[in-house]
């Protein structure tokens, strides 16, 4: 690519994701996409830390940091670092023939050449990318401080383990033990409710075992000790209570969620696992019990964390702070 326009692009970027990060330790969240950001509840105009001052507008959002004003626009899919001739120009502002550019037509020249040789791309909504290149998304976005040891929030594997597999865990259980309370009160439930119970049952029991999977292979106790924070290592004493809790009824629980996910040829594990003499389904419930605890006192020191740490837009207790004082202005 032209060493000009590749200078012009990368210092663009570079201001882009100083302004995002700003942004974001600011408290406001990362979208998730171009429509997230475009629906977003922020205010239009605003001042970040610093007294830096933003415009939100459509898809993106104007800037005015103190090396300058950046304005750019999300992907389709919340990639950050998009631009076009616009967007380059704005950036440039004064400073383009600093770049090695005479003028803007040079600049359009430069960029309609590398188009047209495949070194840029251009996948949606007039923004353009380096080819052969990986996308960087808002959502993935890491604003951390050097010494910071806690991963940014949509990064933080123990949050991944929490949100995708164990609230997974934790809706099936609810509406199994809902039918189940009905049935306790009633005496019946019709055929429908019947296959709906068994099925909020066994997915219950399917999504703990992987939760428990997810557990084993993040290896918590050394994750708590070496790679979060001090105030993490709290925990460490309920994550070994739940590695010894795990033990009790592993295989019964591996082998009735192998049973339950996979074809099966006879039905014999899963008579196995509900036999009472085993009393794997109260261990199944005291073992969600558990976790579920250890995820809040997770989750919470996440939220001491970042709030403790300049990290608001991580922060779910801003977001619902600011959505409950939207309601109220109304």
């Amino acid at each position: 690519m032209n060493e000009k326009l590749d200078r012009l692009i990368v210092d663009f970027q570079e201001r882009v994701q100083d302004a995002l990060k700003l942004m974001q330790r600011s408290g406001i969240r990362m979208p998730s996409s171009r429509n997230d950001w475009i629906e977003s509840d922020i205010p239009k105009t605003g001042e970040l830390d610093g007294g830096v001052k933003y415009f939100k507008h459509g898809a993106g959002c104007l800037v005015s940091l103190s090396t300058g004003k950046v304005d750019f626009d999300f992907g389709e899919e919340g990639q950050i670092g998009g631009f076009n001739l616009w967007w380059l120009i704005q950036f440039a502002g004064k400073n383009l023939k600093d770049y090695g550019f005479k003028n803007k037509d040079e600049v359009a020249e430069c960029l309609n050449k590398a188009i047209d040789v495949g070194e840029l791309i251009c996948p949606d909504h007039d923004l353009y990318y380096i080819a052969n290149i990986p996308y960087t998304y808002a959502a993935e976005l890491d604003s951390r401080h050097s010494d910071d040891m806690l991963p940014g929030h949509n990064l933080d594997q123990v949050l991944v383990l929490y949100s995708h597999y164990f609230q997974t865990a934790e809706l099936m259980l609810e509406n199994y033990e809902k039918l189940s309370r009905k049935f306790h009160k009633t005496g019946r439930l019709s055929r429908r409710k019947e296959i709906d119970m068994r099925i909020y049952l066994t997915t219950w029991l399917g999504f703990l075992r992987v939760v428990c999977e997810g557990f084993k292979k993040l290896n918590m106790h050394i994750l708590l000790k070496n790679n979060r924070p001090d105030d993490f290592k709290k925990l460490i004493p309920l994550s070994d209570g739940i590695g010894r809790l795990m033990n009790k009824h592993s295989d019964p629980l591996r082998n009735f969620r192998n049973d339950i996910f996979h074809l099966r040829d006879n039905t014999e594990l899963v008579r196995d696992f509900f036999d009472k003499k085993l009393e794997c389904l109260p261990w199944a419930h005291e073992l969600h019990i558990t976790f579920a605890e250890f995820f809040s006192q997770y989750r919470v020191s996440c939220e001491v964390h970042y709030l403790m740490n300049g990290r608001n837009g991580e922060s779910d207790l801003i977001r619902k702070k600011r959505t409950l004082h939207k309601r109220s202005s109304r």
